[in-house]
């Protein structure tokens, strides 16, 4: 087979050899292969990672060797002991049956008109309240139009009007029945209307 001769304009004859591979010389391509090969060979056997391998092994040495420095963790040994121990307080504080008690409440009553003929604003005598802190106050007037108030004191002298706490006669029946807080120590009645009454109250703690 020929070819052509591009600087000589020539034909020439391709040769092949023993093995019939065909000879190319590329001189370009032939420096830059060598130049490969000469770095190659400067390259030792795996050398990089020898390096890397070495930094490794030195490494778990060292942590090798801190972990076999390490005690069975007496601290936290300590720590599990008093946890116990405190665990075991509470246990022997808690023991036993827990008791809970409750007493009725301190109650007093005590009639302020039994059937007693009343005028418009007269006063019923008054009530200390010291130990308690609930009243109620309860009975029926002879006219079902009528009504209660209750009038408040500190110092049993000057007593002074509860508006919150004037309670009306039912007016089907006259019955009447109001509650309210002893904030005031003492206190009385005012019959609001000119009538029959019978009235008392209840106290409570």
């Amino acid at each position: 087979m020929h070819v052509r001769d591009s600087v000589n304009h020539k034909n020439k004859v391709l040769e092949v050899d023993g093995s019939n591979q065909l000879s190319v010389k590329d001189v370009t391509a032939q420096g830059s292969l060598s130049t490969i090969s000469a770095a190659t060979a400067n390259i030792s056997a795996d050398q990089a990672t020898a390096t890397n391998q070495s930094t490794g092994n030195m490494s778990l040495s060292n942590i090798e060797s801190s972990v076999a420095n390490l005690t069975s963790d007496p601290s936290t040994a300590t720590l599990q002991t008093n946890g116990n121990m405190s665990l075991s307080s509470i246990d022997a504080a808690l023991a036993g049956t827990l008791t809970v008690s409750s007493s009725a409440p301190a109650r007093s009553a005590a009639q302020l008109a039994n059937a007693s003929s009343k005028s418009a604003g007269d006063l019923s005598v008054s009530v200390d309240g010291n130990s308690q802190r609930k009243c109620s106050i309860f009975g029926n007037c002879s006219i079902n139009s009528g009504s209660v108030k209750v009038h408040i004191s500190n110092d049993n002298v000057n007593f002074y009007e509860d508006n919150q706490a004037q309670f009306y006669a039912n007016y089907s029946n006259g019955h009447l029945a109001g509650s309210f807080d002893v904030n005031a120590r003492y206190f009385k009645v005012e019959f609001m209307d000119t009538a029959t009454y019978t009235l008392e109250y209840a106290m409570c703690d």
